[in-house]
């Protein structure tokens, strides 16, 4: 029934995608879908939102402070810099609370509003053209409020610690080690630097955080169902695509030595390709930073990681305790062993329940290469009596 479409369409369904015409484009479909005469087009900025759904902090990871490795030194970093902001956080993290802490922002009634809130919006009406332009201000609103700021400015400084310039100066002394990211937790004035650079990176990276864009889902404990065909793609700059439409010398070279050669040459042939080259590979080497050592994925964050295997993982966290998740991902998610702790894990809690390994022919996926095995991978957050390999 139209009707029905309309409800599912505003009510249940969610999506994060890192290219923001993926997310219009989904807003389009959707509208298509549960278009009904006489209504207007429902609201879905809400449930439809643009991001990094990999980058991003927990509320588990909150809570254990900006962990040491963190600082270690990336692309262009000074790594004596480095060195003694990680010596620095340790230090930081050992210490006690000052009084000041007595009269730090109270993280769980900002929670609780925020919550609210956007459970508020979502029961809240857009039948007609003044009805959804008020519910467009009230979201607006939200994002806006002091306590989402907060929030997002917090966990926006956690995952920042991992991507954060470290050289000799301000960069170096306003640094959120684990004493400043306190502070901005608690809600004490800290340098203006440590915001505006904090920010920048979040813009950079894109950095989502699931539990508070969507706190109504996890206030009940996480989706009821995952669904996805995530990208396959390695955490790691490649050198052949970053080149192919800058430099055709560089992305033709006869081998991997030839294009390292010439790439290292590029500060004297083409200094600004060369700024463009550096600037790229700290960014990917940041995300792979962030996905390896921040502990949001312990079983699949390892190796030559690949955003299918981080995705599986992820998925499996959105749930909640009778959640349901399928996705596909190539057959390498049960057979690898870069993979083999998250594959263990699902056994040992009887969470996996079924994979369907499929060989691509050239048929299934015209664009994919005919050896890539793939396969489609279902898990139960709850106990399965029955596991089905096929």
């Amino acid at each position: 029934l139209p009707d029905a479409r309309r409800l599912v369409a505003q009510r249940c369904i969610y999506g994060v995608d890192l290219n923001p015409m993926a997310v219009e484009l989904c807003k389009v479909s959707l509208w298509m879908e549960a278009l009904e005469p006489g209504l207007p087009l429902t609201f879905l900025d809400s449930h439809i939102q643009h991001g990094n759904s990999l980058l991003g902090a927990t509320p588990e990871l909150l809570a254990q402070g900006i962990p040491d490795v963190a600082w270690e030194a990336l692309e262009g970093d000074d790594k004596k810099a480095a060195s003694a902001l990680k010596k620095r956080n340790k230090t930081e993290s050992k210490g006690q609370r000052t009084m000041d802490s007595l009269f730090a922002t109270p993280v769980d009634k900002e929670t609780t509003a925020v919550t609210q809130a956007v459970s508020d919006l979502e029961s809240a009406a857009d039948s007609d053209v003044v009805l959804l332009h008020q519910k467009e201000t009230q979201w607006q609103s939200i994002l806006e409020s002091a306590p989402f700021q907060h929030q997002r400015l917090v966990a926006d400084a956690f995952c920042a610690a991992f991507v954060w310039p470290k050289q000799v100066g301000i960069s170096a002394e306003t640094a959120p080690t684990n004493g400043v990211w306190c502070q901005v937790r608690d809600g004490q004035a800290v340098a203006p630097f440590t915001i505006e650079t904090t920010q920048l990176l979040a813009k950079q990276f894109h950095f989502f955080h699931w539990h508070l864009q969507f706190p109504h889902v996890f206030a009940k404990g996480g989706f009821d169902v995952v669904l996805g065909n995530p990208p396959w793609e390695r955490v790691k700059l490649q050198e052949q695509e970053f080149f192919a439409s800058r430099s055709e010398e560089i992305a033709n070279a006869v081998n991997a030595a030839a294009r390292k050669k010439r790439i290292a040459q590029l500060p004297e042939t083409d200094p600004q390709l060369w700024k463009e080259w550096c600037a790229a590979s700290r960014e990917a080497e940041g995300q792979s930073h962030l996905v390896r050592q921040s502990g949001r994925y312990p079983l699949c964050g390892k190796g030559d990681v690949n955003t299918y295997a981080i995705f599986a993982e992820h998925n499996r966290a959105l749930l909640n305790p009778q959640g349901r998740a399928g996705f596909i991902v190539p057959t390498g998610i049960a057979t690898d062993e870069s993979t083999s702790g998250f594959l263990r894990s699902l056994l040992a809690e009887r969470s996996f329940q079924e994979i369907v390994s499929y060989e691509n022919e050239g048929t299934t996926f015209g664009s994919v290469n005919n050896r890539q095995s793939f396969c489609l991978m279902m898990l139960s957050r709850a106990p399965v009596s029955k596991t089905r390999l096929t």
